[in-house]
């Protein structure tokens, strides 16, 4: 088998493109366990108590250096994108353009996941201040390491083919098999995550096979044949082109600021959305309503993205944006008002009934859930085929597709937007007065872990420290849980309707100039 051919044509070869998107499930596998359990773990593990003497004041003193380290990192790692696109730019291994840094960033970022969940059990001294230390290192690494696979695993989306339908298609394919890795890992681990080592097992497993799934693209994925007449015309990659597109291409521009607001807004529910179970309901229940809420998510996630392409052809891209908006928006509100204790009256069942789940409870959140997660995929679908068409947009304008430098914006602005989302959640679990929770839960997961406490103890401690959570505690959580999210996303499609032009006309318009350029030599700037 010959790794290094290529194909031509706009007619993506079938196992690149299953290859493409099937790995996909392990690649956002790996990024959902750290994205959304490693501060969980960290808050309830005990990975930061020395011992059970540890206070809240120190507790809180780690946790508050480590949100600190979260934000920095992550700010510093979106700034690093553009470096790591311009180096792909520059590739030139026979084995292509992207296919080597999907298997190097892939294989380096799982030694880095097993690190942050397994090494305090491989290496028992890192507990406390000492694991600070070891995050410290292992979290940034872990931030460049995935920075490696995601720009080149995402720039090679845009390369494989310039048909719109294809594209289209190709996007909501991989697009299934992310929520499919989303869904499984936020589903399975909150039914588990009572007992401290699911998280060390999880990380371990999930780690593996994401190794494993970028060696599987390396070897099955093909590059499309590069366009070297073209190439030569095209000038040098430099880091200043990251800086030059924002500031000359208009839409690259304000798909970029819309991407953030999204990713921020979106993001938000996920990161508050780990430990809102928990307080509102108790924390041997909250488990359960997490994953039964973690499978409408991938529901409708899957289906927005598989209707998508039958949506496509019915509906234009704006009508797409404006339907799903309005949606989210009278999700959100309905999420917001559900379960609050107004005076002693509550718009649903109790959540629990003699020690057991209410399922109950849980029926109108069935709905509710379906509401903002189909949106919101829909919605984020619009907005990966906007990034895509920037590249043609760029090419027709100045003669140059700039795939990686384009398609890096995507995860610098999830990351500009993931690191406020951590300081959002600090700041709520603040306001809310959770962290000394959070501290009291952790303690006793540490005392659980040494076999100083039986797991009836264990439980029973847990519960009563989140049944003394009052009212109004849950109320100022809920503002940053599904308020703040709303507002953020209704901002995006207000951005979109004002400031994005590229429609389908428009897209179809600068392909066939583009192509009339090339046949004639002259692929200027045709203004």
């Amino acid at each position: 088998m010959n790794f290094t051919r290529t194909y031509e044509g706009n007619n993506v070869p079938k196992r690149t493109k299953w290859f493409y998107c099937g790995v996909s499930t392990f690649r956002d596998a790996a990024y959902t366990i750290v994205a959304l359990f490693l501060v969980t773990f960290i808050q309830f593990s005990g990975v930061l108590k020395t011992s059970a003497s540890t206070t809240v004041s120190e507790f809180i003193g780690m946790y508050t250096v480590i949100t600190g380290l979260i934000i920095g990192y992550r700010i510093f790692d979106a700034l690093n994108d553009p470096f790591m696109a311009v180096i792909i730019e520059k590739c030139r291994s026979k084995f292509g353009k992207y296919k080597p840094w999907i298997l190097i960033g892939g294989v380096t970022n799982t030694i880095t996941v097993l690190a942050l969940f397994c090494g305090p059990a491989i290496f028992p001294a890192i507990k406390g201040w000492a694991y600070v230390a070891w995050f410290a290192v292992f979290y940034l690494l872990w931030g460049i390491t995935f920075t490696m696979n995601d720009i080149s695993y995402w720039g090679l989306l845009p390369s494989l083919t310039k048909d719109e339908k294809q594209r289209t298609n190709i996007t909501s394919i991989m697009q299934i098999f992310c929520s499919l890795g989303q869904f499984a890992v936020a589903g399975i681990i909150p039914i588990f995550s009572k007992d401290p080592k699911t998280y060390i097992w999880a990380g371990l497993v999930i780690g593996v096979l994401f190794a494993v799934s970028q060696i599987v693209a390396f070897f099955g994925i093909v590059e499309h044949k590069r366009d070297e007449a073209e190439e030569k015309q095209v000038k040098p990659v430099k880091l200043k082109d990251m800086f030059t597109v924002l500031k000359e291409n208009d839409q690259v521009r304000i798909t970029a600021i819309i991407l953030f607001v999204y990713y921020l807004g979106s993001g938000i529910l996920n990161a508050l959305g780990m430990n809102y179970f928990y307080y509102a309901i108790d924390y041997t229940n909250g488990g359960t309503c997490m994953t039964l809420f973690t499978v409408v998510y991938g529901l409708g996630m899957i289906l927005s993205q598989f209707l998508f392409p039958l949506m496509a052809k019915k509906l234009t891209r704006k009508q797409i944006m404006f339907y799903s908006t309005v949606a989210i928006v009278v999700g959100y509100i309905l999420f917001f008002f559900y379960g609050l204790d107004f005076g002693g009256f509550t718009l649903s069942p109790a959540p629990v009934i003699d020690g057991k789940f209410n399922f109950l409870y849980f029926l109108p959140l069935i709905f509710i859930g379906l509401i903002i997660f189909f949106a919101q995929g829909a919605l984020y679908m619009v907005l990966l085929i906007m990034m895509t068409n920037c590249i043609e947009h760029n090419e027709y304008k100045f003669g140059e597709r700039k795939e990686a430098i384009i398609f890096s914006l995507r995860p610098l602005t999830t990351k500009f937007g993931s690191a406020l989302q951590q300081g959002v959640l600090y700041l709520f679990l603040l306001a809310g007065g959770l962290l000394s929770v959070n501290s009291e839960i952790s303690n006793l997961n540490a005392q659980y872990s040494m076999g100083a406490i039986t797991e009836e103890a264990f439980y029973a401690g847990c519960n009563a420290a989140v049944a003394g959570i009052d009212a109004w505690q849950i109320a100022v959580y809920k503002l940053g849980l599904a308020i703040l999210p709303l507002l953020l996303l209704f901002i995006s499609y207000i951005l979109y309707k004002k400031f994005y032009v590229i429609d389908e006309k428009m897209y179809n318009d600068m392909c066939k100039a583009i192509e009339e350029r090339k046949n004639s030599n002259n692929p200027a700037n045709p203004e």
